[in-house]
């Protein structure tokens, strides 16, 4: 016994804005051509009809039928994928704002090792300053800077060699 034949009901309205879809240069192809299909339902093609029109196999109109029942226009247009789960989780970003508290110089790489260390995961820099990013962190490029403020004994003999260079009296006997 044969399949029954599958019928969608699709409205006026909906077709008006299917028809707008299709004919639109700033709609995705694919959601044009699903356009396109429901348009050719509506005006009685059978799905295998619509698969012979279009070069694709029945499940695939089947697909796009039911996503069309079951979200409208919205169910045409492709969702993005939901990839990989981010090895970030609530604890990690708790320590990466505490170790962005201290007073120390923090790059992608250090917290990466430290994170390593601290729960065994890898993460690799770019992936973490992609996230620290999401978190509203920002930086420069790193600069070197003297970690404590300079004796002034020190710093006084430096500046006096400094002026003595300056003036061009520098011997290698010179102090």
């Amino acid at each position: 016994m044969a399949r029954p034949a599958r019928r969608i009901a699709i409205s006026g309205e909906d077709d008006d804005q299917l028809r707008a879809l299709e004919t639109s240069p700033h709609t995705h192809p694919k959601a044009r051509l699903r356009a396109n299909i429901l348009r050719l339902h509506r005006q009685g093609w059978s799905v295998p009809q619509l698969s012979k029109h279009f070069g694709r196999n029945h499940q695939a109109i089947h697909n796009d039928l039911t996503r069309f029942a079951e979200r409208g226009i919205l169910g045409l247009a492709d969702e993005c994928p939901p990839g990989q789960p981010s090895l970030i989780t609530p604890g990690i970003e708790q320590f990466l704002h505490e170790k962005l508290q201290e007073q120390r110089f923090w790059n992608a790489p250090l917290l990466c090792e430290d994170i390593e260390k601290q729960f065994g995961i890898v993460i690799r820099p770019r992936a973490l300053a992609n996230h620290l990013r999401r978190l509203g962190y920002s930086w420069k490029r790193a600069r070197y800077s003297p970690a404590k403020k300079l004796d002034p004994e020190v710093a006084q003999q430096h500046q006096v060699s400094l002026e003595t260079l300056k003036r061009g009296h520098w011997t290698a006997s010179s102090p």
